[in-house]
């Protein structure tokens, strides 16, 4: 007799370690679909951003030196997929810094030296189009960079 309520005993422990297994697994594989419908859509809102941009200057007319930048920072407000976006923000550390060539700027004079300037946004749709993600460009700010430039050989004191 002894031995049989031993049995029933130890078969009742089996029968419950089995069962909590079971209702282990059960939760697991739901908290696993609900993770994963969750994920689906949050990334399959929109999302806007900024992103900011170091700009680096070069090819400045021949004959003629930078002196004056009104800015070096140019921040582009972007619309994008959830996915998209966790691509860029998540998965790629890219280099915020973009060259912008002079080179075809037109000068006025003033002064002993020149100045000119630049409308973002075209630089705006230029930078987003070579980042190759289906962004959205929506602003930049500011909206024109301005410059002073002055001649080779002279030095202005601030």
């Amino acid at each position: 007799m002894n031995r049989d309520i031993r049995g029933l005993i130890e078969s009742a422990r089996k029968r419950r370690d089995q069962k909590l297994s079971i209702q282990l697994y059960t939760f697991l594989v739901c908290l696993v679909i609900s993770v994963f419908l969750w994920a689906l859509v949050r990334l399959s809102k929109e999302y806007y951003y900024t992103v900011d941009y170091r700009l680096i200057y070069s090819g400045a007319p021949s004959m003629l030196r930078l002196a004056g930048v009104s800015d070096t920072v140019l921040t582009l407000k972007l619309k994008a997929q959830g996915y998209d976006f966790f691509m860029e923000r998540v998965m790629t550390r890219a280099d915020n810094t973009y060259e912008v060539s002079l080179r075809q700027m037109k000068l006025k004079p003033a002064g002993t030296g020149y100045k000119g300037y630049l409308l973002t946004p075209a630089l705006g749709y230029e930078i987003v189009s070579q980042t190759g993600y289906p962004h959205s460009y929506l602003l930049t700010d500011p909206d024109t960079i301005f410059f002073e430039f002055e001649r080779k050989g002279t030095r202005r004191n601030r």
